[in-house]
């Protein structure tokens, strides 16, 4: 980008906010485009127009009135939460924090876009460090796959997604670049959503296995036998097979937290997961297209790992360990696929492993590899046309599309549920 763009990317984003953010990407190292994502971000909070009665979009607007009507102090939420009537505060705060000054759903979701958009920006520098000067076919593949799970359209659905992407920039920092303050960052992951109560337990388990599990000369078996056998008992398994009680028992979570995960692993829970799948048409394709995206990991992971060892080219540590990390992270997101909701920590395994594979084309450029990375689009095909086409359309405003900023706005000002 050159120096007169990234002077005018400012302005520019005043009349069109779309054709700035997409300049942006472009170069969107340089600080101008860290600006124009995160302005961007909130006013794609603020463009929801709450008309899609099924959207988290329009449940949390109606939450958030609700909060302003009963006129709760910030005390009142901490107290509430540390007496365990909250299952989560992170967007009880936020709704405190925008109800000092407006009353106005789409300014909340504003806040709840630029928070969710500032993870997603570090999540995509953690993306463009590993992916260097490279730009060609195979990198721009990964580079959609990878945004769609950190795409400012799931902010639609902001504790869950704002919380992962907490979960997946800790993750990466802490297992990874072995930077032990990251740590942090996982455990006030629940504050986010509850559900992350359930990998808490996991990551640490995990963090004292890592290294153990791979040496110079490759991943150990005993690593990939585990994969296997995770993968054939997903399919094995019914819902709630797993108890999680064990999440509330030890600790006391007898509250809002223990009642919603006792709630979530409960026979009406199955029984309405089961109803639902078979009478969704989008859940029925949905859920094909990830049992495709399942084996293509399960064959992708083995054939790289077998190729790598019966040619004696051995993975440099740097790829070791982030292989080993998705081995073992994609082992436990097969179990968890059984357990309501669960499955959502799958992409997060999407992300580590579409990093790994940059990683390790940016090392061997070789057919294997480019064979990998084109066969990952048949099943990650309908997650990218529905997480950056079909969603944005369905909770965006029209005038968001074709508007200016100051259009955006003005609309949105007296806007009432």
């Amino acid at each position: 980008m050159s120096k007169s763009t990234r002077i005018l990317i400012g302005p520019l984003f005043l009349f069109s906010p779309i054709i700035s953010f997409l300049v942006a990407l472009t170069n969107i190292r340089s600080k101008s485009s860290m600006f124009v994502y995160l302005a961007f971000s909130m006013l794609f909070g603020y463009a929801i127009s709450f008309s899609d009665t099924s959207a988290d979009s329009y449940r949390y607007a109606l939450v958030f009135n609700d909060f302003i009507n009963s006129s709760s102090s910030f005390n009142f939420i901490i107290q509430s939460f540390t007496e365990g009537s909250l299952r989560d505060v992170y967007r009880y705060i936020l709704y405190y924090f925008v109800s000092l000054f407006s009353e106005n759903p789409k300014v909340m979701y504003a806040f709840a876009g630029l928070i969710y958009g500032y993870f997603s920006y570090k999540s995509l520098m953690i993306y463009m460090k590993i992916k260097g000067q490279s730009f060609d076919k195979f990198t721009i593949i990964l580079g959609v796959i990878f945004y769609t799970y950190i795409s400012l359209s799931n902010v639609n659905g902001f504790r869950f997604n704002t919380g992962g992407l907490v979960l997946f920039c800790s993750v990466y920092y802490f297992f990874i670049e072995n930077k032990n303050k990251w740590f942090l960052g996982i455990l006030i992951t629940p504050f986010f959503h509850y559900g992350f109560l359930l990998v808490l337990p996991i990551l640490i388990i995990m963090k004292f296995l890592h290294n153990k599990l791979y040496n110079f000369k490759g991943i150990k078996n005993i690593l990939i036998l585990t994969f296997i056998f995770s993968f054939f008992l997903s399919f094995i398994l019914s819902t709630n097979f797993i108890n999680i009680s064990f999440l509330t028992e030890p600790i006391g979570l007898d509250s809002a937290i223990g009642a919603r995960l006792d709630y979530i692993n409960s026979d009406y829970i199955t029984d309405l997961v089961n109803k639902r799948s078979s009478n969704s048409i989008f859940l029925t394709t949905q859920k094909y297209f990830l049992i495709t995206i399942k084996i293509y990991l399960f064959i992708s992971v083995l054939k790289l790992n077998n190729f790598f060892n019966k040619r004696n080219i051995k993975f440099s540590k740097k790829n070791m360990k982030l292989f080993s990390f998705v081995i073992m992270f994609l082992s436990f997101c097969f179990i968890a696929e059984s357990i309501p909701s669960g499955g959502r920590f799958m992409n997060f395994a999407y992300l580590f492993y579409v990093l790994f594979l940059l990683q390790l084309f940016n090392t061997y450029k070789i057919l294997l590899v480019k064979k990998v990375i084109l066969f990952s689009l048949p099943g990650f095909i309908f997650q990218i046309l529905f997480t950056n086409v079909m969603l944005p359309v369905l909770i965006l405003s029209p005038t968001f599309w074709y508007g200016t900023f100051f259009g955006v706005i003005i609309e949105g000002l007296n806007f009432q549920l």
